[in-house]
């Protein structure tokens, strides 16, 4: 259940959380640039199986394993369409892969949720820290700054970076160690509040850190385990988010130059 004590720090997943991406436009419109149709059904299946198999061969996109997040992303992209054209010249993959790698470090793949804007400005309003905490590469830092975002994160905390992914404790606890660089007072774990879309890395990542957390759900479907999430701290919506926020820090806003 949500922590109704007022938050000091409030940090956000990304990936659909805060921004959204078509995975299957972007693949089937670079795809087809190269002369590589591609059917979309066999995509969401192909993309899935791989990234679940790179990421048990090289975890945290190769963080450790020498590989590297670029050449991770590179082996995706390759697996993804020679799943379908068993026949295409590295050379074509070559250049698929690197127009989809370019593409995802900017704004060009990536779009903002609605409400986004308006719950980030809502709570720097209110005095709040604001951070990001995600599995991401080293992308995200020019992902966010192009998305125009960036501004509103005291921190930005990468998985690849911190060379340590959600749920653990430790990429929370240096998350939580970052947000008290900002105050003068110690921010404690209970007046911490992480966003997120996914139960296992998310929401129980930071219960499990002894933080407060909330899981966005923008759609209708439904995970696994979801159902082991109280209702109360499930949201539809960032607007329903700002809401809630709304009334947990009340009205009062801190004045910013």
């Amino acid at each position: 259940m949500i922590n109704r004590i007022r938050p000091r720090l409030v940090t956000f997943d990304v990936t659909g959380t805060l921004l959204m991406t078509k995975l299957e436009e972007h693949y089937i419109e670079i795809g087809a640039r190269h002369g590589l149709p591609i059917e979309p059904g066999m995509l969401a299946q192909s993309f899935k199986s791989n990234f679940v198999r790179l990421s048990k061969e090289h975890p945290i996109f190769g963080k450790h394993t020498g590989l590297g997040w670029n050449k991770w992303w590179r082996s995706m992209v390759h697996n993804v369409f020679s799943d379908q054209h068993a026949s295409v010249s590295r050379d074509t993959l070559d250049q698929i892969a690197d127009s989809l790698i370019s593409c995802y470090g900017t704004s060009k793949c990536w779009h903002k949720y609605p409400g986004t804007i308006d719950l980030l400005e809502s709570l720097r309003k209110r005095d709040v820290v604001l951070g990001v905490i995600s599995n991401f590469d080293q992308r995200l830092e020019s992902i966010l700054k192009d998305t125009h975002i960036r501004q509103y994160f005291t921190f930005v905390l990468t998985s690849y970076d911190f060379g340590v992914e959600k749920p653990s404790l430790l990429i929370f606890e240096e998350a939580l160690r970052l947000g008290n660089c900002c105050r003068r007072e110690e921010i404690s774990p209970r007046e911490a509040m992480h966003i997120g879309d996914r139960v296992d890395n998310d929401y129980f990542g930071a219960k499990n850190a002894g933080w407060s957390a909330a899981l966005i759900k923008h759609e209708d479907d439904k995970t696994a385990n979801e159902s082991q999430v109280p209702r109360e701290d499930i949201f539809t919506s960032l607007k329903q988010l700002e809401s809630h926020y709304e009334r947990i820090l009340g009205a009062n806003c801190v004045a910013r130059s």
